[in-house]
């Protein structure tokens, strides 16, 4: 029995470690031994167990804490009769961060019993059978490592039936909205190598403001461009920004938009920061010649023999990956505030 089924047996905690602040916390941590739970409430005294998060009506134990150590910490961590964890590897941070992984998972757990996503049990049996197969794995293997876990088997259909709601949650609600254009692609691509070299071309917008003759004064303290800079630093719709303030003759009906450049003929400063531009980001003020200009970055072009052109779809699925932790974990943030999820702290030395 490989290591690949005894983590699934582990509530899927790795697919949902989306917290960024236990993320920050990892960074900064010194490796420190969990004790308990903070002193309890009077309310606490009075509940079975040790009441650890509340999300909305539901609530999560500490011996849900201590069954997850114990399920991922290969036995390592023992917990003695007063919650204490003792003679593991398993830290602070490594803990909270699992708690995280549990909240999350309790969160899409309720918002897909409140879509009326369920799974019936000929269904539930199917999916299982399914992923046996899929894995190489047997009936056989699958009670094998159930004993060696002490799970029964109503515990793991319960598991893999949440993972499934889950799932199903998630590609109807999260899934649609994780799209990716080639432009971003090759974007992607350029901030995670900084190949500029094999970039044929960019695509921008510019937005033209022209100086006065005889100005004096410092250009870019220009009353126009420290009224289109505010507006761009305020977020506002640059293409609105381009018909409203650029004086090239056509803005209005190219809308700003540049034929193609080579990166050699672009302004030194936009080429500076090419590497480190998402589409859509604006760049500015430069002074060139006697104009201020304003350029949005709308993608770069990269000729057939490029390495992105012959990886261009494991480029395009690292950054599908990305937007897709991105939209869970804002989508989780949203969701735990409006479920009103309250944790209680951990007492640690």
């Amino acid at each position: 029995m490989t290591s690949h089924l005894k983590n699934f047996f582990s509530l899927a905690i790795l697919i949902f470690l989306v917290s960024c602040q236990s993320s920050q916390d990892s960074a900064n941590s010194h490796p420190k031994n969990i004790t308990t739970l903070a002193p309890l409430s009077p309310f606490d005294r009075n509940t079975v167990d040790g009441l650890l998060v509340s999300v909305a009506d539901q609530a999560i134990l500490l011996s849900d804490l201590q069954h997850a150590i114990l399920a991922t910490s290969n036995g390592q961590t023992q917990i003695s009769a007063n919650g204490k964890l003792t003679g593991g590897t398993m830290t602070a941070v490594q803990a909270n961060q699992l708690l995280e992984s549990i909240i999350n998972q309790k969160v899409l757990q309720i918002k897909a019993l409140e879509l009326g996503i369920d799974v019936s049990d000929a269904e539930l049996s199917a999916r299982i059978n399914d992923f046996l197969k899929q894995q190489n794995y047997t009936e056989f293997d699958l009670q094998e490592q159930l004993k060696k876990t002490g799970k029964t088997l109503e515990e793991y259909r319960a598991e893999f039936k949440n993972e499934v709601l889950k799932q199903e949650l998630i590609g109807r609600v999260i899934s649609p909205l994780i799209t990716v254009t080639e432009d971003e692609v090759n974007s992607f691509y350029l901030q995670q190598t900084g190949s500029i070299k094999q970039v044929t071309a960019v695509k921008l917008r510019s937005l033209m403001l022209n100086l006065p003759e005889n100005y004096i004064g410092d250009p870019l303290r220009y009353d126009a461009v420290v009224k289109v800079q505010k507006a761009v630093t305020e977020g506002k719709d640059f293409v609105a920004l381009v018909k409203a303030y650029s004086m090239a003759s056509n803005a209005i009906q190219t809308e700003g938009i540049l034929p193609s450049h080579p990166v050699n003929e672009l302004p030194t400063e936009l080429k500076q920061k090419l590497a480190h531009l998402k589409v859509n980001d604006v760049v500015g003020p430069l002074h060139i010649g006697s104009s201020i200009f304003f350029f949005q970055y709308l993608g770069a072009e990269f000729g057939s023999g490029s390495d992105l052109k012959a990886n261009y779809l494991s480029w395009k699925n690292k950054l599908l990956n990305i937007k897709f932790e991105e939209r869970l974990t804002e989508y989780l943030k949203n969701e735990r505030s409006i479920l009103r999820v309250n944790i209680r702290p951990f007492t640690i030395i």
